[in-house]
């Protein structure tokens, strides 16, 4: 359970509980459950919550796999983030792990049939003109490698925030690419 807060005896004012800050990025590359995935019956689909804003997959893993990555996620060294953040930073207090991992990014995207159903112009409600390109922003070429998992306890939270858009570099085909993530909230 997450420490209580508690009320400043100068004013009055509620602070966060002290908690060790996160630790910095991992730099040993975990190993990952493999993705085997066995899509012959299934057909994914994007559920739109918010259009342009929100979309989900349900069912993207099996059963099967799910358990394995519950599992094996369960025994990664997370780290209680800082209950006061610094400038600029979301307000959140929860368990993480967060390690750059390049070619785990590429595994989900390549051989999940993620890049498929992303780039699926058919899964888009009221494609504009020029599809798949204007629907997300820009041209989807992958995921951010700065892959993240977060536990949360009773207590813990990750308040309303706006992210930067974020700046990467991957190797495409023998050319260097700048990319750029996109916004969330």
């Amino acid at each position: 359970m997450a420490p209580l807060t508690k009320k400043s005896k100068k004013n009055g004012e509620i602070k966060a509980p002290a908690i060790p800050s996160a630790a910095k990025e991992t730099t040993q590359r975990p190993a990952w459950p493999p993705l085997q995935l066995d899509r012959h019956d299934e057909q994914l689909e994007l559920h739109h919550l918010l259009l342009n804003q929100i979309v989900t997959i349900s069912r993207f893993f099996p059963a099967a796999l799910c358990k394995r990555y519950v599992s094996y996620l369960s025994n990664l060294p997370l780290v209680t983030t800082p209950g006061v953040p610094r400038k600029g930073n979301a307000v959140r207090v929860n368990d993480r792990f967060q390690i750059d991992d390049p070619a785990f990014a590429e595994a989900l995207w390549r051989s999940t049939g993620l890049k498929e159903l992303i780039l699926d112009a058919e899964q888009l409600p009221d494609a504009p003109s020029d599809g798949v390109k204007q629907f997300w922003g820009g041209e989807v070429v992958g995921l951010n490698p700065n892959i993240r998992i977060y536990r949360y306890r009773r207590g813990q939270f990750f308040d309303q925030h706006c992210e930067s858009c974020k700046i990467y570099c991957t190797a495409l085909i023998d050319m260097m690419r700048t990319q750029m993530t996109t916004q969330t909230t």
